[in-house]
């Protein structure tokens, strides 16, 4: 330990930076480090923290020393209130086995297969898009956004079994991820089995999760079908010594992709098309490569590495609007990072949010810019650029290239059909929860192209 402390913004009494976090979470982490650089040390309440903004720095706490800083924090721990012990929480040699088990379900052969799930899925959506064009009809584009991912993530999960248990899974999310959010602002939560009235709702939604999967897992035992969907392969997932997952564990991966993949996508495309409704210029670019490359005619998974501007165009958005805007790491051991103490048994804060938008390495960096990510600058890294909206080191996001094409056959089938139109004519204001998503509704009006 070099017995240098790092610098530190101006704090209250007792409260330390909590309150300032609290109020304007984004707009803190970003004037800490404009103001106090690479390494800035908070406290929030009685807890230490560091917030790590410098891209090589963020790069040594998640890929060089990964062993010295784990996700066993606070935020994880309330987490595994959902997920259990899912690739989210897990460490050690538990989530080493989890990983291995994983990784194949989403090898590019596989996600190519459910890629066609993705595509019809979104062509049904086009027809309901179609008539609400027609009569005027407003809609809410987060809303309609998370619809569609959780219809696509559910039938990439379970085939088309869910039928209409699917509406009551919806249902149940939202009130986890209210519980998951308030227990994060909170420097010390109550015990999730006091019978409050927001308890007895977050218990209410998880018997309803686990019910459904229960039901589930108990129509595929002993089935014999062949299927493309991402709980067959978990169910037919062997570990070296050919053991397989428990039912619990099984459970617990489903509840996780579940978690994971319906609300980071439904933000990033709820934020992608804000921003190209409120950037004509980018906007036009796009619905030509999308006509010139499809001729009018509907999607093809074939197009999908045509359209090199609309990946950018995603790209950028995940730059600006990460969906996981913020995350912990547990320090294990005394460290130093950028000259300055990182004590054991603290706390070390990275935030996407903050690291794509240094102007030390973003010429602009607030600006919607997607020729960022064109041509030879494509790749972007995050030791040598800052970019890493999907994590990195060994606990980078499992489910990135699944997500990618996700979005990215949802915002060609869309573009290519129809213009959005924003009601206030304006990007709507950040809210950092669970995920980073427009604070309300987003109005919108859709036109046929």
């Amino acid at each position: 330990m070099s017995n240098s402390r790092a610098p530190s913004p101006a704090a209250l009494p007792v409260l330390g930076h909590a309150l300032a976090f609290k109020r304007d979470p984004l707009g803190f982490l970003q004037k800490t480090a404009r103001d106090q650089g690479p390494v800035a040390r908070l406290r929030l309440g009685p807890l230490l923290y560091h917030l790590v903004s410098d891209p090589a720095l963020v790069a040594t706490v998640l890929q060089d020393r990964a062993d010295r800083y784990v996700r066993d924090t606070r935020s994880s721990r309330n987490i595994r209130l959902v997920t259990g012990e899912g690739l989210l929480c897990c460490e050690g040699d538990t989530w080493r086995r989890h990983r291995r088990l994983a990784q194949p379900i989403f090898h590019h052969r596989r996600i190519m297969a459910l890629a066609e799930i993705m595509l019809r899925t979104c062509e049904e959506s086009a027809s309901r898009y179609a008539s609400a064009a027609d009569s005027s009809q407003p809609l809410d584009l987060a809303s309609e956004m998370s619809r569609l991912t959780f219809t696509i993530v559910g039938r990439c999960l379970f085939g088309s079994e869910l039928g209409p248990r699917a509406t009551d899974v919806e249902q149940a999310f939202p009130v986890l991820l209210e519980e998951l959010f308030n227990r994060a602002q909170s420097a010390v939560s109550l015990p999730i089995w006091l019978p409050t009235p927001a308890h007895r709702r977050f218990q209410r939604a998880i018997a309803t999760v686990d019910d459904v999967v229960r039901t589930v897992l108990d129509e595929r035992r002993g089935a014999t079908a062949d299927r493309p969907d991402l709980l067959s392969l978990l169910l037919e997932a062997r570990d070296e010594d050919g053991s397989r997952l428990s039912e619990q564990e099984v459970r617990d991966h489903i509840v996780t992709f579940l978690l994971a993949g319906h609300e980071t996508t439904a933000s990033a495309l709820t934020w992608t098309l804000c921003l190209l409704a409120t950037h004509a210029d980018t906007l036009h670019a796009v619905e030509a490569e999308l006509d010139a490359t499809l001729h009018g005619q509907p999607l093809t998974l074939d197009a999908l590495p045509k359209l090199t501007h609309l990946d950018a165009v995603l790209r950028e958005s995940l730059r600006l609007y990460p969906t996981i805007w913020i995350a912990e790491r547990r320090v294990t051991q005394d460290d130093t990072l950028g000259g300055f103490d990182i004590p054991a048994g603290s706390t070390v804060v990275i935030s996407p949010y903050v690291t794509q938008r240094l102007a030390s390495h973003w010429l602009d960096p607030d600006a919607f810019r997607p020729d960022r990510f064109l041509g030879d600058r494509a790749t972007r890294t995050l030791a040598k650029d800052g970019y890493f909206p999907f994590g990195a080191g060994p606990h980078q996001c499992i489910g990135q290239h699944f997500a990618m094409m996700e979005a990215k056959i949802a915002l060609a089938s869309l573009l290519s059909r129809f213009r959005v139109h924003l009601a206030d004519e304006k990007l709507p204001p950040a809210w950092a929860g669970i995920t980073l998503r427009p604070q309300s509704t987003v109005p919108i009006r859709l036109t046929r192209r």
